[in-house]
């Protein structure tokens, strides 16, 4: 074999080999492509959440409060657990039993993990009768309610648009480090809050 025939053999085992590795590094994106043209039902929808990610997440400062119960709480009371936040301003109406009967489904819906869960309600309640402050208590027994007292820092954690967030009307998820992560607004389905909460659970080491 003469020296062109070995240089002609050199220079094809070379294109070979990159023409081979072209096609490993492009064969998953034209894999990708052909399943997301020919099969549009496999294309992963925009978000694998039901709720509004907070990024950054954010940190609640310390805090301490009283609940109805007589209870002192501070910020070590989010440590430890996922914690679903609903803030309520003035009397509860029938939107906000709505909100807190979800939210107890939504933990009860977590069976074996119920325990990692844990609800706190943050009510500015001034102007409502202590008879029907202790009616909400009764009717949604194991519900932490906090009367808001000052602890301005601490709502404006929850300040994320225009909307004031004592009457947003929305839950919030905040993790086992005490960090706001999630918010769920009011016409958000239940059902996209346990799926959340169960894909949480399942993968998350926290809580």
């Amino acid at each position: 074999m003469n020296p062109a025939e070995i240089t002609t053999g050199r220079q094809t085992r070379k294109r070979m080999s990159l023409v081979l590795l072209f096609t490993l590094f492009l064969s998953p994106l034209l894999l990708a492509i052909l399943l997301f043209y020919m099969f549009p039902d496999w294309r992963p929808a925009g978000s694998s959440n039901h709720g509004q990610l907070v990024t950054p997440v954010r940190a609640l400062p310390s805090f301490e409060m009283e609940t109805l119960a007589g209870e002192q709480i501070d910020e070590t009371f989010l440590r430890g657990k996922w914690t679903l936040v609903y803030l309520l301003q003035g009397a509860c109406d029938k939107t906000c039993v709505e909100q807190l009967y979800n939210i107890r489904q939504v933990r009860l819906a977590q069976g074996k993990n119920i325990d990692r869960l844990q609800r706190l309600l943050v009510w500015e309640n001034g102007a409502v009768s202590r008879e029907d402050q202790a009616e909400l208590q009764k009717y949604f027994p194991g519900q932490v309610i906090v009367p808001l007292t000052g602890q301005q820092a601490v709502v404006e954690v929850f300040s994320l648009d225009e909307q004031q967030p004592m009457a947003a009307r929305r839950v919030y998820l905040v993790d086992p480090l005490g960090n706001l992560m999630m918010r769920y607004e009011p016409d958000d389905e239940p059902k996209g809050m346990i799926k959340d909460l169960e894909r949480l659970l399942k993968y998350s080491g926290l809580g």
